[in-house]
């Protein structure tokens, strides 16, 4: 029960000479121990005593420990300062995996913006909407270029292919423009290490419609969306903004070198160490190896015997692969040519052009253009 600010305001100002408190305690249905203390607080405070004080616990037992709304603080710092996502899902991730107590999203949102690091918009809501998404990794692939601005103020290209299904960065490269040898340059080290795909998904910009002829040869369809509808490349669109974001963040590079070393760093931070938000907060690298394979139409999915390379043609017009002795033409002499070759199936290009198409066959190492020619005299390279 309440005591009337009357009764607290007698027992803090009254006079205690000739006063029998037991008494008077209980004439006003008090304690010794709360008469005390009434005049205890009122000796300290004055009038700010009779003031009502706040019914809230001391202590609450479900409250996140502040070591933990000061590591929250200190992720969110470090992720900025790294050009990396830093919202309140990203945040919890980290908490998890360095075995933390994690709050929920909503909670560690709470901490942020009490402490100033987040001014809520509702226009950043995510919108909900459907999004097609492939179900196996190398099933489809997205390409596209976006420019990015040299320190002396040369302006290069940065082509990137992403795989839909599991959001790997296949292949980040960077090129003097958005031409067909560096798309092509660009698939070729990506096929390097994850193998083909089946579908290869693009715009309608020049160079990477000239990759149909090529990627046909190798049993890649080559698909392109509508003109002017960019949603259709969104997952490689919103990579660009994602690595744009973690470039940003460190000294701007001055030649093609060194933004290619910054890349290739990028490249691993975005496939093994950045949890995705698409993916439920998996990184795209343990997504795709979790995520069943699809590849080429002509080629088997177990890639034993895969190899992708390249070769200079020697003075003979002849290059050697593995033990075989191959004939490509003297006119390319001196040139480097790629091989993409499963099990016994061997492509030979030229830049884009497909210049030899052939199946190795037991016990046979001289392939050379025409079948009455014999095996070259000279060496080869």
């Amino acid at each position: 029960m309440a005591i009337p600010l009357s009764v607290r305001r007698l027992v803090a100002t009254m006079k205690t000479d000739g006063v029998n408190v037991v008494e008077f305690c209980a004439a006003h249905d008090l304690s010794r121990d709360t008469f005390y203390r009434i005049r205890r607080k009122y000796a300290v405070e004055g009038e700010a005593a009779f003031e009502p004080g706040s019914r809230a616990p001391k202590r609450i037992r479900n409250k996140t420990p502040i070591e933990i709304e000061d590591r929250i603080v200190e992720l969110r710092k470090q992720l900025v300062d790294e050009g990396l996502d830093a919202g309140p899902a990203t945040i919890g991730w980290h908490l998890e995996q360095a075995g933390l107590v994690v709050p929920s999203v909503s909670t560690i949102y709470r901490i942020l913006k009490a402490r100033g690091f987040i001014t809520p918009d509702p226009k950043k809501t995510p919108a909900k909407h459907g999004t097609f998404q492939a179900a196996r990794a190398n099933q489809l692939w997205q390409i596209d270029g976006t420019e990015f601005t040299l320190a002396g103020g040369l302006a290069v290209k940065i082509i990137n292919v992403i795989d839909d299904a599991s959001r790997v960065c296949v292949a980040s490269q960077v090129h003097c423009g958005e031409t067909l040898t560096g798309a092509w340059a660009t698939l070729i080290t990506g096929a390097s290490v994850w193998g083909f795909c089946e579908r290869l998904l693009s715009d309608n910009g020049r160079s990477f419609k000239a990759l149909g002829k090529p990627l046909a040869a190798i049993g890649v369809s080559a698909i392109r969306s509508r003109p002017y509808h960019p949603q259709t490349c969104g997952k490689v669109e919103r990579f660009h903004k994602t690595q744009a974001q973690w470039l940003a963040a460190r000294n701007q590079p001055d030649t093609i070198t060194e933004l290619q070393q910054l890349l290739d760093q990028f490249s691993v931070v975005y496939n093994e160490q950045r949890p995705h938000r698409s993916i439920d907060r998996q990184t795209p690298n343990s997504r795709w190896k979790a995520l069943p394979k699809s590849g080429p139409a002509d080629r088997p999915l177990n890639l034993d015997g895969h190899h992708i390379g390249t070769r200079t043609i020697a003075t003979n017009g002849w290059f050697r692969f593995n033990n075989n002795l191959i004939a490509a033409g003297k006119h390319l002499t001196g040139e480097t040519i790629t091989i993409i070759a499963t099990g016994t199936k061997v492509h030979v290009f030229h830049h884009t052009e497909l210049i030899r198409d052939l199946t190795l066959k037991p016990g046979k190492t001289n392939y050379p253009l025409h079948p009455r020619r014999g095996r070259p005299t000279t060496s080869t390279k």
